[in-house]
């Protein structure tokens, strides 16, 4: 993935490195418009998905994440545990672009439950949220965007993650594109129960007003 791995059209699918965090923040930006700071922070200090390329040398990330949390460092741990992926066209410019990130609403929601901080962790190993794809306007319609989803699925089924989840605006009618790249899209309003797994209580997971979500088990690829 640092070198780069084969997409549509010639492209190059691979991480991010931190001369790219601008052109990578300005395509994001224009796909989701609640982009945490702390995320792309980490990229421009070549700090964003380290402990992913870490894990992937079959690195465990459990005793780091404690430490993190001990020292109060979850934030910045969040930030090494995101995933930036962009598409190189032949020339070497980015042209389209991915971030996941570990999931906040979950991390929150557990810090609130009973008995559920000791969770917290896990779920941040278990459970990530694609916050963004987005493609350049004049490179759409060669299936980047796919493809980027497709390598995100496949690094983080391979660090057994469990679910992969997302939602976008209602309006802009996307839930066909995210059938048809494997995912679950959900009803406006509709949500999922993500809690039982972790830590035996119920918490459900679902979009806001105005957005629509969607998911993937890994338990569906297999």
């Amino acid at each position: 993935m640092l070198d780069g791995m084969p997409g549509p059209d010639g492209v190059q699918i691979g991480f991010a490195v931190p001369a790219e965090a601008g052109v990578v923040t300005t395509l994001l930006q224009a796909a989701a418009h609640d982009l945490e700071a702390g995320h792309l922070e980490a990229l421009a200090r070549g700090e964003c998905g380290t402990w992913l390329l870490d894990a992937l040398a079959d690195v465990d990330l459990g005793e780091r994440l404690v430490r993190a949390g001990a020292a109060g460092e979850l934030q910045r741990a969040a930030g090494e545990l995101s995933l930036s992926l962009v598409a190189r066209d032949g020339d070497g410019q980015v042209v389209g672009a991915l971030l996941g990130v570990p999931s906040g609403t979950v991390v929150s929601a557990l810090s609130r439950q009973p008995g559920g901080r000791r969770y917290l962790l896990v779920s941040m190993l278990t459970y990530a949220k694609i916050k963004a794809v987005a493609v350049a306007e004049d490179a759409r319609r060669r299936g980047i965007g796919a493809t980027l989803l497709a390598r995100c699925v496949q690094l983080y089924w391979q660090l057994d993650y469990m679910l992969l989840f997302g939602e976008f605006d209602t309006e802009r009618a996307l839930g066909p594109y995210y059938g048809r790249q494997g995912f679950t899209v959900l009803r406006p309003g509709q949500g999922i129960e993500v809690g039982t797994l972790l830590t035996g209580l119920p918490l459900h997971l679902g979009a806001g007003p105005g957005l629509t979500s969607f998911h993937r088990w890994r338990s569906q690829d297999r």
